[in-house]
């Protein structure tokens, strides 16, 4: 059981992390700058609050 239960893990990360950086986002889920300014979110105060969590 606990074999298993690390492969689902495993797995589980992987997708999410495949996920995070086709969206843009950093692995925690933070949309990253480029992101922010390709979808014209590129807001000051916007990316002040991003560049906390980079």
């Amino acid at each position: 059981m606990a074999a298993l239960r690390k492969y689902r893990e495993d797995q589980y990360e992987k997708l999410t992390d495949a996920v995070y950086q086709r969206r843009g986002w950093t692995m925690d889920g933070v949309p990253t700058p480029e992101k922010l300014k390709a979808i014209g979110m590129d807001l000051p105060e916007l990316l002040e609050v991003v560049q906390k969590h980079l």
